[in-house]
């Protein structure tokens, strides 16, 4: 797919939707809004675009800080019943199913908390088992790692570690026991594996970001258009922006010379969208527009 035909794609598809799967203390929905740069919770939609205000699987989770992503959640399925498993797969299906660009998922969120005692649940390794194996590229997101990171910094001050070397090995600790506990055990125990992994700290604080979870999503993405709609609809990380211009159009393409909107497509603020409840219309093409 040339640049032009994933600029017909972003057209026709505006948003990109992103199915996040965890444990009800994992901090799905902080990690949301540290996504979207918001402070508020989102607003939610039933498939026909009402306003609901309980969590299903098939309602819609809409930021109002950026209408561009549209998430889903598996709220409940950390239970690992049989009829939440049945929801994930119905759901997959359907998604996989249609043939509406802006309908289909396009990427898994799948969110483990590191501080727990209980690394992986049955119903993760069911996931990964039963759904693993689909088109669509999941993320594992280890959240909470300062909570590993902190657990073992007492451990080390309690064996009567002094305080600077509790910093210095806990972190490392952490990292061995991420990598053991949680990484390893997750691709020994399930038959399909993450298409890659991530850790995150407390996302409630304001010098956590979630630039490396945005660059390795897009990293994850095979599909070109895909990837310029994911790209063109992230606000946090410019750098990722900057990177696939160079990636797709200055590296590839030097001797044809450089055209303005092939570079541009792939920064936010080029894509325009009026909100008009409770859908988006784009009101531009793909140039940039003065607010």
């Amino acid at each position: 797919m040339n640049i032009d035909q994933s600029i017909d794609f972003r057209s026709k598809c505006e948003h990109f939707r992103i199915l996040v799967i965890g444990r009800a203390n994992a901090g799905k929905t902080t990690l949301l809004r540290k996504v979207c740069r918001s402070t508020e919770d989102p607003r939610i939609f039933s498939p026909s675009g009402k306003r609901r205000g309980l969590h299903d699987i098939e309602n819609e989770l809409i930021f109002k800080s950026n209408s561009q992503f549209i998430f889903h959640d598996s709220r409940g399925f950390e239970s690992g019943s049989v009829e939440e498993l049945d929801k994930v797969k119905t759901f997959l299906a359907t998604r996989a199913a249609t043939t509406d660009l802006s309908k289909q998922l396009h990427m898994i969120w799948y969110c483990l908390p590191t501080d727990t005692d209980r690394p992986i649940l049955e119903a993760d390794i069911q996931f990964f088992d039963v759904c693993g194996s689909g088109s669509v590229p999941v993320i594992a997101i280890f959240t909470k790692f300062d909570g590993l990171v902190t657990k073992a910094y007492n451990e080390l001050r309690r064996g009567g570690s002094k305080i600077a070397d509790a910093k210095r090995k806990g972190t490392e600790i952490a990292q061995q026991k991420l990598q053991t506990d949680f990484i390893n055990t997750l691709r020994k125990l399930t038959k399909f594996h993450p298409s890659n992994n991530v850790q995150l700290g407390d996302v409630q604080k304001d010098e956590t970001d979630c630039s490396e979870l945005i660059n390795i999503t897009a990293d994850a993405i095979t599909n070109e258009g895909l990837k310029l709609l994911f790209v063109s609809v992230q606000q946090n990380n410019i750098a990722c922006c900057v990177r696939y211009v160079i990636w797709k159009d200055l590296n590839r393409r030097p001797e044809k010379g450089f055209r303005s909107s092939r570079i541009l497509v792939w920064f936010p603020h080029v894509w325009f969208y009026k909100t008009r409840e409770p859908r988006f219309e784009r009101v531009s093409s793909a140039l940039p527009c003065r607010r």
